[in-house]
């Protein structure tokens, strides 16, 4: 089962939102006409932010239920089902090329960013942060077992690493807080339950119990490190 495809709409609802900081400083100086492409585009939400500001917009992503949901949100815009790390573009032919929380899911972080490189102008790439700076992780790692390590792209430098290595310079580089903010124990459930397969109520009520605030809502602080480069 590919679960981003399957539990497309399930995702969008209850995470499609939560990278929304930084999507927003990626597309803010987006101008009308500028070609976008987002690789990893999922249900769509950053081409909106960008198709919005009057920008011209594609992407790509291997779940096809992912992009149905972009399709009905953009009818207009050029979304295709593939692989990162070949790109069906001509060099340069975008003036921004954006990778939200979508690199680390192909089978070469460093071939995806060289496509990027090479299609578009200018780079924008974001990720996860250090797993301790994301209350989010901290309740996964309380429900699994964490993954051994460090992955090279979460560390410190390890974005303008990739960046150095894919010939790209680099413009900007931050980090941006991307707070996760849930109503109520049953939205919570909901959610973690998503990226926690065969883990009961009880286990992600309590991993999360020191995230529950007084009105009965969830919030988690969280961050991504984002590299803007050409």
């Amino acid at each position: 089962m590919n679960v981003w495809s399957d539990q497309a709409a399930l995702w969008a609802d209850l995470w499609g939102g939560l990278a929304d900081p930084v999507r927003e400083r990626i597309v803010r100086d987006v101008a009308p006409g500028d070609r976008v492409l987002d690789l990893g585009c999922g249900s769509g939400e950053l081409l909106a932010m960008a198709a919005a500001r009057g920008a011209e917009v594609s992407g790509i992503d291997s779940a096809e239920g992912m992009l149905a949901i972009a399709r009905a949100r953009l009818p207009e815009a050029d979304l295709r089902l593939g692989a990162l790390q070949r790109l069906p573009w001509a060099d340069g032919a975008f003036d921004l090329v954006t990778a939200v929380n979508a690199l680390q899911f192909t089978a070469d972080f460093l071939a995806a960013l060289r496509e990027a490189a090479r299609v578009g102008r200018r780079v924008a790439v974001a990720n996860w942060a250090l797993r301790e700076d994301c209350d989010v992780n901290a309740v996964d790692d309380a429900l699994s077992p964490p993954p051994a390590g460090t992955p090279p792209h979460r560390v410190p430098g390890g974005l303008e690493a990739f960046a150095e290595r894919a010939g790209l310079t680099v413009i900007d580089a931050r980090e941006v807080d991307v707070p996760f903010e849930l109503p109520d124990e049953a939205t919570l459930v909901r959610a973690f339950e998503f990226e926690n397969e065969g883990v009961d109520r009880t286990q992600i009520v309590e991993a999360a119990a020191a995230f529950r605030r007084p009105d009965g809502s969830y919030r988690f602080e969280n961050r991504f490190r984002l590299l803007i480069a050409r």
